[in-house]
């Protein structure tokens, strides 16, 4: 242990005296931060990496053994900051982390402002700019650079080692991990006009299973690891096992390798497309709501065969990707006689704060296709239990351009995201028709947690639990809202507009289990008359993480 006797620099400087705003005010009472530098005053040793535990304001520990983050109520990480003031154990905290040597640079102590990323005074914290830490790092599976993230398992269940569906060897390690959502729909009513255009919506009430998902994903640990994933799923639960026409029961949602190419990624294998941000989401990880917006899923595909280069740019501020897609093998057709599709995008955070809780994120992207196999463009009224509401049906096209542009300002629990999708089609026989669409969605966290934000797939992650009921607390408990709209009326093709409003509220009393409701709302222009429908849907959520 490192005892009171040590001190950190010949000076011990004052928080007040420095001039530092407060950047994020830290209310636990026990806090814990790690990977902080003590600076050897006498140049007898090397300097020292300790971790320092403040329990009720009082400097409770300073050492260079591990102390487990059970002890404290929020754990940071000082990345080898530079410590300036006493460590005097039993007394008040009081001292200040640099991000840089003082002793290199003259400017760091006369520009404390500018370099400190954290300081406490008579055990209050005035300044925070350091990064959170939810899982000890030495339990975790590092190297995870695969483009989007994965599509069942959760961030945090690839890192964790403890738990029994998680393995570690020395060539591999991979985390199993799956989910099953089960609904309940009612269909409160429909206008005359809009059984006609989709028949009786009663049908479809009750219960049912949305779908179950599995997978495994992990590392190859090379010098540079290489990651897979591997994820599977049932389409049977839509018709019922044992049914005579041909329902795969058994389909491969990805199959893919990322391997990293100096600074980039190169994934091969089943994977999304480069284009979307709600494409390249998880379904779980939007924001609150219970199915993508009717543009995304009528315009865009799920998945693809093919080759995706990604990397980051501008210290992470910006990201490009690109890929070539043919789903010739899983088709049963030739390459040439199946559909060939570039795609690419470019993201970019114009803004963003320094503890990043405020951040402006744009995205524009694009998407060719040969049209080898023809066009067809539908979806359903964004409730899964449901039929197909717009549906320009085949189109005979020579080939298609999509370009797509994505906004989204998060601001520590609060979300406003929108997108906007056009589909150009080069069609002699339709003159060139163009479908568009968009949507714009609103979302607050109640219990004050924040989606996180990742930089390397510039997608945003599933809010996490702060507290969930088994700890006292209260979960995850957020509201939303959305207005999307679709067209697929052009040139002679009647393939309907369509409007749907809707709002929800999402609870995850623990990160393993979500229960949500989701009511919508709407429109349907088709067949020359105009209708409309609204329900609800209830949904159970349960993950193995």
């Amino acid at each position: 242990m490192l005892k009171s006797k040590i001190l950190c620099t010949a000076i011990l400087i004052l928080v007040p005296l420095l001039g530092i705003s407060q950047d994020i005010k830290v209310d636990m009472q026990n806090i814990l931060i790690r990977n902080v530098t003590v600076i050897d005053q006498t140049k007898s040793t090397e300097d020292l990496v300790v971790s320092i535990l403040i329990k009720n304001r009082k400097l409770e520990l300073v050492t260079r053994d591990k102390v487990d983050m059970k002890e404290a109520d929020i754990t940071f990480d000082a990345r080898a900051g530079y410590i300036l003031g006493q460590l005097q154990v039993g007394s008040e905290a009081g001292f200040i982390i640099l991000d840089q040597d003082p002793r290199t640079n003259a400017d760091i102590m006369l520009d404390t402002k500018s370099y400190a990323v954290f300081a406490v005074s008579r055990g209050e914290v005035e300044l925070n700019k350091l990064t959170r830490i939810d899982l000890d790092p030495e339990e975790q599976i590092s190297g995870w650079k695969s483009y989007a993230p994965p599509a069942v398992a959760l961030p945090l269940s690839y890192q964790n080692k403890r738990k029994w569906n998680v393995f570690r060897t020395k060539p591999i390690t991979g985390v199993f991990g799956g989910a099953i959502i089960l609904d309940n729909t009612r269909w409160f009513s429909q206008d005359s006009n809009n059984e006609d255009q989709v028949g009786d919506l009663d049908e479809f009430d009750g219960g049912s299973v949305r779908g179950f998902r599995a997978g495994l994903g992990g590392t190859f640990n090379f010098k540079k690891p290489w990651t897979y994933l591997f994820s599977f799923g049932t389409k049977a639960f839509e018709r019922g096992f044992g049914q005579e026409d041909n329902v795969d029961e058994f389909i491969l949602y990805d199959y893919r390798v990322s391997i990293p190419i100096g600074k980039a990624t190169l994934s091969l294998g089943k994977t999304k497309e480069t284009i979307s941000i709600s494409r390249l989401s998880a379904m779980i990880y939007e924001p609150g709501q219970q199915e993508r917006a009717s543009v995304a899923d009528g315009l865009l595909p799920a998945r693809n065969i093919g080759v995706v280069v990604n990397n980051t740019i501008a210290r992470e501020r910006m990201t490009w990707s690109a890929g070539v897609f043919n789903n010739w093998i899983e088709e049963g057709r030739s390459i040439s006689d199946n559909p060939t599709i570039f795609t690419g995008r470019i993201t970019g955070l114009p803004f963003i704060s320094e503890d990043e809780s405020n951040l402006l994120h744009l995205g524009i992207s694009g998407r060719y296709s040969n049209a080898a196999s023809g066009i067809r463009y539908q979806t359903k009224t964004e409730i899964f239990n449901g039929p197909v509401s717009v549906d320009t049906e085949q189109i005979d096209a020579e080939s298609s351009f999509h370009y797509g542009l994505e906004m989204v300002w998060r601001k520590g629990p609060f979300i406003l995201m929108g997108e906007y999708i056009q589909s150009n089609v080069n069609s002699a026989t339709f003159n060139d028709p163009s479908f568009k669409g968009y949507y714009v969605v609103v979302s607050y966290v109640l219990t004050g947690e924040m989606r996180g934000y990742n930089k390397r797939s510039a997608t945003f992650d599933r809010v996490g639990v702060a507290k969930g009921v088994n700890s006292g607390g209260w979960g995850e408990l957020d509201v939303y809202s959305r207005w999307s709209s679709i067209d697929l009326t052009d040139n002679g093709i009647d393939g309907g507009e369509m409007n749907t409003f809707s709002v929800g509220l999402n609870w995850s009393p623990v990160p393993a289990i979500q229960v949500n409701v989701n009511y919508r709302y709407s429109t349907l222009d088709r067949f020359e008359q105009q209708g409309f429908n609204h329900g609800l849907v209830t949904r159970l959520v349960f993950i193995l993480e």
